[in-house]
C-alpha cells in the first residue's frame, strides 16, 4: 500500500518547489494545493527525483499522483525555474480541448497547479511493442489521427507529437489518450497531423511495429502529407486514411 503523504510533510517541500527550493514559490503552491482541496500525494511514476517518484517531469512543471476527496488525480505543479509565471494558458487550452473529448479532464486550474485527470494506462511506444491484436492497434492509430485532426481544425498545435513515446497514453478501455500540453500553441501554425504521422510512419522504431498491422506506400504518404501541410483540408487528411486502409 503506498503511503498518501500530506501535503504539508516536511518530506515533500523540495518536490513542491522543484527543482531549487524557493519559500515564496512552495507556498504558493501549497495555498493553491488547499484551494483544491487536496489534501495529500503518493510517491508513484516512472521519474524518480530526490527519493520521491512522479507521473512525469517537463521543462514548465512535475506531474503527481494525488489524492483529492478519495479519488486519485493528476496534479501538474509548476516548477520553481519554469519559464512562466503561471500554468493559467495550458489550463485554457485544455480545457478547450476537453470539450472535444481529448487530453485528460481538468478538475480545476490554479496559477501553480493544474489538477486533472489521472489516466491509467501504458505509453503508446510501449504498447504497440506488446500488442498482438491488429484490429486493436488499427483502431488506436485511426483515433489518434482523428484526435490530431480535431486539434488541426480548433487550431490548436501540441508542439510535440513529432516524438510522441511521452505524450501519447493508452488507457485502461483502449483509448489513445493524448496528454502533456505545456508546450501547445494557438499561435503557431498548426502541424498535429504531420507531427503525429512522422513520428507514427516514419520514425523507424514505431515503423517497423505498426507495419506488421498497417501498409503505406512512404512516397505516396510523404506526397499526402506535404500537400495536406500546405492545404489542411479534410479532403486530403481522408486521402491519408485511405493510404492507411483506415
Amino acid at each position: 500500500m503506498v503511503e498518501v503523504i500530506s501535503i504539508d510533510d516536511e518530506r515533500i517541500k523540495n518536490i513542491l518547489s522543484y527543482p531549487h527550493f524557493s519559500e515564496v514559490h512552495y507556498r504558493k503552491v501549497l495555498d493553491d494545493l488547499r484551494g483544491i482541496g487536496v489534501k495529500g500525494v503518493l510517491s508513484h511514476g516512472h521519474v524518480n527525483l530526490t527519493n520521491f517518484k512522479v507521473l512525469g517531469k517537463g521543462c514548465v512543471g512535475i506531474v503527481l499522483l494525488g489524492l483529492l476527496e478519495g479519488e486519485l488525480i493528476a496534479l501538474k505543479v509548476l516548477r520553481s525555474d519554469a519559464d512562466r509565471k503561471s500554468l493559467d494558458r495550458e489550463g485554457d487550452i485544455l480545457k478547450e480541448v476537453n470539450r472535444a473529448g481529448i487530453g485528460p479532464m481538468v478538475i480545476a486550474v490554479k496559477d501553480t497547479v493544474i489538477a486533472m485527470e489521472y489516466i491509467r494506462g501504458e505509453f503508446f511506444s510501449k504498447w504497440l511493442k506488446i500488442q498482438r491484436e491488429r484490429d486493436n492497434v488499427r483502431k488506436v492509430v485511426k483515433d489518434l489521427l482523428e484526435q490530431c485532426w480535431t486539434l488541426d481544425s480548433m487550431g490548436i498545435d501540441h508542439g510535440e507529437l513529432s516524438d510522441a513515446k511521452k505524450h501519447v497514453l493508452i488507457d485502461q478501455k483502449g483509448t489513445p489518450r493524448i496528454i502533456d500540453f505545456e508546450s501547445a500553441s494557438r499561435e503557431r501554425m498548426c502541424r498535429n497531423i504531420v507531427s503525429i504521422a512522422g513520428y507514427l510512419f516514419f520514425k523507424k522504431t514505431t515503423a517497423e511495429y505498426l507495419r506488421v498491422h498497417l501498409s503505406w506506400d512512404d512516397i505516396k504518404l510523404k506526397e499526402l502529407l506535404k500537400n495536406y501541410k500546405k492545404l489542411r483540408s479534410y479532403q486530403v487528411y481522408e486521402k491519408i486514411l485511405v493510404e492507411l486502409g483506415l
